[in-house]
């Protein structure tokens, strides 16, 4: 069976569902299917024609063909024959691709094979470049894989205490006791017994906004073929450079001009110095080790994590005792006797191993402080992030004069340093970035 007679049958089996669906009860569900069935029809009403046509010409071609006694094998030599596909001709290149590779038409293999000898023999050389045939192989953009933005993550905001801001407020404050009340042994039956009174003062926490946007035009927006949207691309972006703002502030905000005031920058921290010109093994050893009892002294409880640079972490990684041991060891090789343990060989930011036996996250947001990029020990549940939560607002009224839309994004948070004794920095020329890391 050709295949004009099986889309003709197609066309009356169809045809037939149709009319039955029409004599049907009528319901929601059967105009649809009514619908279906007419461009079913349709389509096969326009695949029948196309063929009925291409047959009538086929038969034609033939029919002069065979008055002409064009042979249609063997290696006749052809003198001042218009080309096989020329401008204007019978034959169609496409419906000879269909029926040498469909029904393996041998007449149609035939004119392929002679248009392959045109070709080599009568056109011109050309290539990929623009005005030699360069424009018909059009550059293929990979919009779905497009690279994103390279940021942090927000490593050390997530290692604190996260609560839900509370609305209808531009201050946080949270009670706190200076000086407690005290004890003492009484020296002998009714003498007098200890009495201190307690002071208080309060951890005072503003409220700050972070905020960014990114105008768009409006044909930009809708004629994009980027999938799941131009905007959820900007979007993605603008999220990100939120995380990465607010984490950079709980570091190192400065708490002036609407900043929050960072870990590095609270009032009452510790500080452990470790200067060197060429880190070793015992100074880092020391310095991390002093950062530790620092806070077990002033806090009377443990440092949670460190928080470092991945210039600093790879940098102890690559450093080695003066036996030659390295000082940082994977933790697949069954650590012995070693000062720190890498958990998570490559990693770039969270969890990587641990110093001293204390969990190492990195967070590549640490920004440099005179030549150095500081390191961070804390209980860090201590201190108190509260966030409203990001949010999102597309506003396609205030450029609407131009075509434009801007897509924005804001939130709210507060950070509130309970304990600044439970809070560490390690500085120093020592944690300066040696070369190569």
């Amino acid at each position: 069976m050709s295949m004009l007679d099986t889309y003709r049958e197609q066309r009356t089996a169809a045809a037939a569902a149709l009319s039955d669906l029409i004599a049907g009860e009528a319901s929601e569900e059967s105009f649809a299917a009514v619908e279906a069935r007419e461009a079913e029809i349709a389509d096969l009403d326009s695949k029948i024609s196309t063929l009925e046509s291409a047959e009538a010409r086929k038969a034609v071609i033939a029919e002069v063909r065979a008055e002409d006694k064009v042979p249609t094998f063997g290696s006749a030599k052809v003198v001042s024959q218009p080309l096989t596909y020329a401008e204007g001709g019978e034959r169609s290149f496409v419906r000879d691709m269909m029926n040498a590779q469909v029904r393996n038409d041998r007449n149609a293999w035939d004119a392929l094979y002679r248009h392959m000898d045109e070709v080599r023999v009568e056109s011109r050389d050309i290539s990929r470049t623009d005005g030699a045939g360069g424009e018909f192989v059009p550059p293929l953009w990979l919009t779905d894989l497009y690279a994103k933005t390279l940021r942090p993550g927000r490593t050390t905001a997530d290692r604190l205490t996260k609560l839900a801001l509370p609305a209808g407020t531009d201050s946080i404050n949270i009670p706190r006791i200076t000086t407690g009340t005290d004890v003492a042994v009484q020296s002998a039956d009714n003498a007098a017994t200890q009495t201190t009174d307690m002071v208080t003062t309060s951890v005072s926490a503003p409220v700050r906004t972070i905020s960014g946007y990114e105008n768009v035009s409006i044909q930009l927006v809708e004629q994009s073929p980027l999938a799941g949207g131009l905007d959820r691309m900007i979007f993605s972006d603008l999220m990100a450079a939120y995380d990465y703002r607010l984490n950079a502030a709980v570091i190192n905000g400065v708490g002036t001009a609407g900043d929050l005031l960072g870990l590095l920058n609270t009032v009452g921290i510790g500080t452990v110095t470790y200067t060197a010109g060429t880190p070793t093994a015992a100074g880092f050893q020391t310095a991390f080790s002093q950062a530790l009892s620092t806070i077990a002294k002033a806090r009377y409880d443990g440092a949670e994590a460190f928080v470092l640079h991945p210039s600093i972490w790879y940098g102890l990684v690559g450093l080695s005792d003066t036996a030659g041991r390295p000082i940082v060891v994977p933790s697949a090789n069954g650590p012995f006797n070693a000062v720190g343990v890498n958990g998570a060989p490559g990693a770039a930011e969270g969890p990587v191993g641990t110093i001293l036996g204390v969990p190492a996250y990195l967070d590549a947001a640490i920004p440099l402080v005179s030549s150095a990029y500081p390191v961070i020990a804390s209980k860090f549940s201590d201190t108190i992030l509260m966030e409203s939560g990001m949010r999102t607002r597309v506003l396609p009224d205030v450029l609407s004069s131009t075509l434009t839309v801007r897509f924005q994004v804001y939130g709210y948070c507060a950070i509130a340093a309970r304990y600044p004794a439970s809070i560490a920095k390690l500085v120093g020329t020592g944690f300066n970035p040696q070369s190569g890391y």
